[in-house]
């Protein structure tokens, strides 16, 4: 029997979300059991202007599914790449060079002489894990999944997840509108976040106009935004999604930041703790988050001091490379 034949990568679009869910719904399942990604989502992703999402095609179908991100201003570049449960190994690994030419690429046009690569993997993940070492990519930290349930193992509401959060002196906590409306606090929370996380792991700043379009981009109550004022002056954040509520029916934290001067003072707990309590009254049944394990603000301290427990990790896989210049 003749092999199928492999054509170069398309450019992917939104209607191509069907097969790419199906691709990747396979993908996650091989590594962790179960899906990671919903369909809204991914259509989300195959709109996006910014990120250049390819597709690989044999006889059967699509073949390889791959995207990156660069970071602008920068050096850096997010990329993943989801090849077809089977597929020859050297197909992996032939789209993921391609995937990092074009890359350098795109950082050279930016006026850099190396590119930065980052490539989110789950742990379970062997076969993402093997592309990634025969690529020359290593591990450079680990981002832990946590979680917090809001009901008692009976499925009955927490009382306790419902608590109000404790008063810090001297600081509110209020909505921001996620419209019009909000803008000028919206500009102050998107300060705060850029301030407060210009430390972590590979941080690029954010344009506003960039941070601003993401809140609604699966629709105009996709995302909700507290700001903490200290004194009246924003000091605080916690951008939450609805991320996880289709398949874990669950609040999400994207984000929650609070500005270096004013740490220690229990303003993170208390931004985290209006959102389980908001999410517990919305019936939600947990919160989860993302935190980096080597975060210098000791953050993964806090999510256990409120009762949040581990239950998966993404390792961060990094590169660096010489750009091209054609």
């Amino acid at each position: 029997m003749d092999s199928p034949t492999l054509h170069e990568p398309r450019p992917l679009g939104v209607e191509d979300a069907p097969e790419v869910a199906r691709l990747v719904e396979a993908c996650d399942i091989e590594a962790i059991g179960r899906p990671g990604y919903t369909v809204d989502e991914l259509e989300a992703d195959l709109r996006s202007t910014d990120v250049l999402l390819l597709g690989w095609y044999d006889d059967d179908g699509l073949l390889g599914y791959g995207w990156l991100d660069h970071a602008e201003g920068s050096e850096k570049v997010r990329l993943d790449l989801y090849p077809r449960p089977g597929a020859d190994p050297s197909f992996g690994e032939a789209a993921m060079a391609h995937l990092e030419e074009l890359a350098a690429r795109l950082v050279a046009a930016a006026g850099f002489d190396e590119v930065f690569l980052d490539v989110g993997a789950y742990r379970q993940d062997a076969r993402s894990r093997s592309l990634l070492q025969a690529r020359g990519f290593e591990v450079a930290t680990s981002f832990v999944r946590m979680r917090l349930d809001l009901r008692t193992p009976a499925g009955e509401a927490d009382p306790a997840a419902a608590a109000e959060p404790a008063v810090v002196p001297g600081v509110d906590i209020a909505e921001v509108p996620v419209d019009a409306g909000g803008e000028a606090d919206l500009r102050a929370a998107h300060r705060v976040n850029e301030t407060a996380l210009a430390e972590h792991y590979a941080h690029v700043d954010e344009p506003y106009d960039k941070w601003r379009s993401r809140l609604t981009e699966l629709g105009p109550d996709w995302s909700r935004v507290w700001l903490a004022r200290l004194d009246g002056e924003p000091v605080g954040l916690l951008l939450g999604t609805r991320q996880f509520e289709p398949d874990e029916d669950a609040g999400y934290v994207r984000s929650l930041a609070v500005l270096p001067s004013v740490r220690g003072r229990g303003i993170a707990t208390a931004l985290l703790r209006t959102y389980v309590a908001v999410s517990a009254a919305a019936g939600r049944s947990a919160v989860l988050l993302h935190v980096d394990v080597a975060n210098t603000t000791k953050a993964l301290r806090l999510y256990e001091s409120v009762g949040m427990r581990a239950f998966l990790t993404i390792d961060a896989w990094a590169k660096r490379s010489p750009t091209t210049s054609d």
